[in-house]
């Protein structure tokens, strides 16, 4: 699998720690699932946004994974969550290579019965 790592200019802190070195995932279907079991998610799309990249993200700093959050996250900085975007963005565009060059769109076989 394929991951983008990176550093946040400012870091989310948690009990005095500030945490800013991350690993980001592509983003999977699990994804979308896990992130609507938060209420406040469902048809919030900014927070649907950041449930997903919550689940996206394996490290940040020396957090546990179940403690990278949608909570955590509301508390992140503008720039911050700017880089983890591009982040996002970058492992979008890399992913359609990832496996080989990128393909042309599968075309459907016309076939006469």
């Amino acid at each position: 699998m394929i991951t983008q790592v990176g550093v946040l200019p400012v870091g989310i802190e948690v009990d005095g720690v500030v945490h800013s070195e991350f690993e980001l995932r592509p983003q999977l279907v699990r994804d979308s699932i896990e992130a609507l079991k938060d209420e406040r998610a469902v048809g919030n799309d900014s927070l649907f946004g950041l449930a997903l990249l919550a689940q996206q993200l394996m490290k940040l700093g020396s957090l546990q994974k179940e403690q990278i959050t949608l909570d955590l996250l509301l508390d992140a900085y503008d720039v911050d969550m700017s880089v983890l975007m591009e982040a996002a963005a970058s492992l979008r565009e890399r992913l359609k290579t990832f496996r080989g060059e990128a393909s042309q769109p599968a075309q459907a076989a016309a076939t006469t019965a």
